[in-house]
């Protein structure tokens, strides 16, 4: 999904309200596209939020951070946003965007399909001057849900093992491993590195 031969890695995203050109194949499986999430390397790839409205006017959503300690994570902390505007974005250029959806046939049945589409739009000063359809898949998901169900059942029957449960999966775990186990480890590994560095730049 995206340009052929674009690395997967960082990305923006795009909330479209502008009507966008759909086939009737994927109307009959997709017919509202305002709730879908498009994301696009065409911007500057650093996870941000830009919006284009049903004028064909693009904006972006700018927010500030700043890192706020303590909480449950790895990190012992987290990014808090302090603020946040919406300003017009001058996009000069084609931008190439895609969506990817799962629809269920109904909430009780397991049939589903998978929905892929992938728009070319050109901009002039922040203004949509066209847009259309680039690319649309729909295939078949069924069998593919039923395997991540059993997948994820087995899992969950992994994690209430005894050992698991009490032992392997839980944060007093996570902390010996990483602080005292792999963190050693790897101090190990750069020293190592660094007085390889040396022997093969001295010797």
């Amino acid at each position: 999904m995206g340009r052929e031969g674009t690395a997967i890695g960082m990305f923006d995203s795009i909330q479209c309200n502008y009507p966008l050109p759909l086939p009737l194949e994927v109307v009959n499986v997709l017919p509202d596209l305002f709730d879908q999430e498009f994301q696009t390397k065409d911007f500057e790839n650093l996870l941000d939020n830009y919006i284009l409205n049903e004028e064909g006017e693009l904006f972006h959503i700018k927010k500030e951070y700043k890192w706020k300690t303590g909480g449950e994570s790895f990190l012992e902390g987290s990014l808090e946003v302090v603020k946040e505007e919406t300003v017009p974005y001058n996009f000069h250029g084609v931008v190439n965007f895609y969506c990817y959806a799962t629809v269920n046939e109904d909430s009780t049945s397991d049939k589903a399909q998978d929905v892929s589409l992938e728009y070319l739009a050109k901009f002039t000063n922040g203004k949509l001057e066209n847009i259309e359809l680039f690319s649309y898949e729909i295939i078949d998901a069924t069998v593919r849900l039923l395997d991540l169900k059993a997948f994820l059942k087995k899992q969950e029957e992994k994690r209430n093992l005894w050992y698991n449960k009490y032992f392997f999966y839980t944060k007093f775990w996570k902390v010996v491993k990483w602080k005292v186990i792999i963190a050693p480890i790897n101090l190990i590994k750069k020293v190592c590195d660094n007085l390889h560095w040396l022997v093969v730049k001295y010797l």
